[in-house]
């Protein structure tokens, strides 16, 4: 059984563990990319004295790690796009299974940026006079920023080399996608965007976006389409 056979049965049968799977394999994400970092930081140091023998084996770590990388966002991407699904079609009718109409909630109540969003689904966000729909947490980025560009477009460029606009261990900006984790290009742009981020941390990057453009975060609505949280 390969992995992808393996969430559409899990989906099936465990449908309220695979929003829990859903969010656990990004905190693996994070860690293993952790991980390779510090690999790297050992093999400068390998380098640096000479112990070019003793690198291969982290060399050899570092590369399957990032190949397990891959398949962990495979899978996670298989299990958000089988969770759209079940919202969307609803799963009432199969005997065995919850009723995902039951975690759909009214897309136009208003919520703001200060919001908890773990275990929600966006419906659509509201930004200068506008409502754009979206179905996940990353098109809520992508499409701020671009709207943002489309604004001040040699502001938004800046961010790549901004120090305040940078993640934890990585860049969030940058135009070399190699930087960048899961990196998304941003259109009529050379510029690259991070989307392997929590729906929170992808609302405080909006957040600080939005600062930098000396604007009112309390402006920028969003309206969910989903809540599962009381599924955790």
């Amino acid at each position: 059984m390969d992995l992808l056979q393996m969430v559409k049965i899990i989906r099936e049968f465990f449908p309220e563990k695979a929003v829990e799977l859903s969010e656990t394999l990004e905190l693996l994400r994070d860690t293993m990319d952790d991980t390779r970092q510090d690999i790297k930081k050992l093999l400068d140091l390998l380098f640096d004295q000479g112990q070019h023998d003793e690198m291969i084996p982290h060399i050899q770590l570092a590369a399957a790690i990032l190949e397990y990388m891959g398949r962990v966002q495979e899978v996670h991407a298989a299990l958000e796009l089988e969770e759209q699904v079940m919202v969307e079609n609803g799963a009432e009718e199969e005997p065995g299974l919850p009723n995902y109409q039951a975690y759909a909630v009214d897309s136009q109540i208003v919520h703001n940026l200060h919001e908890d969003f773990t275990y929600t689904r966006p419906a659509a966000f509201e930004f200068n006079g506008k409502r754009v729909e979206v179905r996940t947490w990353q098109q809520m980025l992508i499409k701020t920023c671009e709207i943002l560009m489309t604004l001040d477009r040699e502001r938004f460029i800046n961010f790549e080399n901004d120090p305040t606009m940078r993640g934890r261990k990585t860049k969030l900006f940058s135009t070399n996608p190699a930087n960048i984790r899961n990196p998304h290009k941003l259109q009529d742009s050379e510029l690259y965007v991070e989307t392997n981020l929590s729906a929170n941390s992808m609302r405080n990057l909006i957040i600080k976006m939005l600062q930098k453009y000396n604007l009112k975060p309390s402006e920028f609505k969003v309206f969910l389409r989903a809540d599962y949280t009381s599924l955790h």
